[in-house]
């Protein structure tokens, strides 16, 4: 799960145009896949607008989020390195609004053009450093803990319309894949927060400040 900073809002400024040039602009509507595992991997994508989920499925069937991607971000990059068949699925969680660039095209890209190439690369070292983060919350931290920073991490994503937005989109089982937990177990600790105030008693799910305390708490 990743979130842009002010600097890499800019940064992604100077590189917007090129890119929107350089591809093939993909409206693609709540809940619809984008790409699927297996099939043939020749384009990388990047998010103007929306919620990308990226998770896959293991040969018994269990599935996981990798990653939910919002604006600015890059996905489908894997063929650069190579890999010719998808390894995960992608599909948008809210309407999103991508463009589809050639693998060919973006390693010209890459080569030629400075502005996207520092983007491109800043952003893999964000996401490296947080898959790190979320891959030693995995195995280090309580489940009620993994789940505090999901829903917070997901508040702060939650810049746009009401229409638009991400805790909405965001059902039981999907957190449950992101946090490596079960449906039930995420819907008892959610009863729990709703108890402390953490998050909102009735309607739509709000997340409160005092989220932040089951974190402080699990440091101290």
């Amino acid at each position: 799960m990743m979130q842009m900073t002010g600097w890499a809002k800019l940064a992604l400024s100077d590189a917007a145009a090129t890119l929107a040039n350089a591809g093939i602009g993909i409206d693609v509507p709540r809940n619809e896949f984008i790409y699927r595992q297996a099939e043939r991997a020749d384009h990388v994508f990047y998010i103007e607008t929306g919620l990308v989920k990226i998770d896959g499925a293991s040969p018994e069937g269990k599935m996981a989020v990798i990653g939910l991607l919002g604006s600015g971000s890059f996905f489908g990059e894997s063929c650069l390195a190579g890999h010719t068949v998808r390894k995960t699925n992608a599909s948008a969680l809210l309407y999103s609004r991508l463009v589809s660039i050639r693998k060919s095209r973006m390693v010209r890209l890459l080569r030629t053009d400075p502005n996207v190439s520092r983007y491109f690369n800043a952003y893999l070292v964000r996401r490296l450093a947080r898959a790190e983060e979320d891959l030693m919350d995995l195995r280090v931290n309580s489940m009620e803990h993994r789940l505090a920073r999901a829903l917070l991490v997901l508040a702060g994503m939650d810049e746009g319309p009401k229409s638009q937005s991400v805790l909405a989109a965001i059902n039981q089982q999907t957190l449950a894949e992101i946090v490596g937990s079960t449906r039930p177990r995420i819907n008892e600790m959610l009863s729990k927060f709703r108890r402390r105030g953490h998050v909102s008693s009735t309607g739509p799910l709000k997340v409160h400040s005092s989220l932040v305390n089951v974190l402080l708490r699990d440091r101290a």
